[in-house]
């Protein structure tokens, strides 16, 4: 049975430790631990209880226990904003990713930031055997510019997707094919670790930091995590050489 990260997510963004959530649930702390680290399900009344004491949905903690709704099943995690993702989440993501790491955003210089020698892990995913792509916008480009504006930042984001370009380069000196720069207009920052991915939506005039992320989990060719990837692949055939 696979780890509950949900749960295991849900736990820490409580404020709480596995041991102060079973007391609270009302089960012993070794009981907890088996429902995150092994999977386990609960008794309905069990989940009913932790779901309560979380404030998260049953539906979303084990979407498996039931008929849940359409979709739901692939949602790992919804946060208000990205800079309510805890950067220890990307982290995790990027190491435990084996076939394929993609990114697309206008700049993401915050990766640089939340996992440490970030371009170094990329390379060295690259040399595993690990598909690595990385799509940033074009500074030169009208959707950039348009982006800056609208966001009341002007040139400072195409001086962001300049300083990400140089970030890439050690990248694009390993594999020139892996860094890639696109003029398409973004309506939403795609990030994948192998079957996770983190949709960071663009809102109007909101800078993507303070926009909501969904964490989802491919299940299917069929869902909205396999609908965002066709779209990545859509900008990545279109983009130009980061070097061009």
């Amino acid at each position: 049975m696979a780890r509950n990260q949900r749960l295991a997510d849900a736990i820490t963004q409580r404020g709480w430790d596995l041991r102060r959530f079973a007391a609270d649930v009302g089960v012993d702390a070794k009981t907890a631990e088996r429902w995150v680290t092994q999977g386990r399900l609960p008794h309905p009344r069990l989940r009913d209880r932790s779901a309560a004491s979380l404030h998260v949905p049953a539906g979303v903690l084990w979407p498996d226990a039931a008929a849940p709704a359409v979709g739901i099943g692939e949602l790992v995690a919804l946060y208000p904003t990205r800079t309510d993702m805890a950067p220890a989440t990307v982290r995790s993501l990027v190491a435990g990713a084996e076939e394929h790491i993609d990114v697309l955003a206008y700049a993401a210089t915050w990766l640089w930031d939340a996992v440490p020698r970030f371009v170094d892990t990329l390379v060295h995913k690259l040399e595993g055997g690990c598909d690595v792509r990385i799509c940033l916008g074009d500074p030169d480009s009208s959707a950039v510019a348009l982006r800056g504006e609208e966001e009341g930042i002007g040139d400072a984001l195409a001086a962001r997707c300049r300083i990400a370009l140089t970030y890439a380069a050690p990248l694009a000196k390993a594999q020139p094919s892996a860094v890639r720069r696109s003029d398409k207009i973004l309506y939403a920052s795609l990030l994948r670790f192998d079957d996770e991915v983190l949709v960071n939506t663009h809102l109007w005039g909101n800078p993507a930091a303070c926009s909501p992320v969904l964490h989802l989990r491919r299940a299917d060719d069929r869902g909205v995590a396999a609908t965002a990837l066709e779209s990545f692949e859509r900008v990545w055939a279109a983009a130009q050489p980061a070097t061009a």
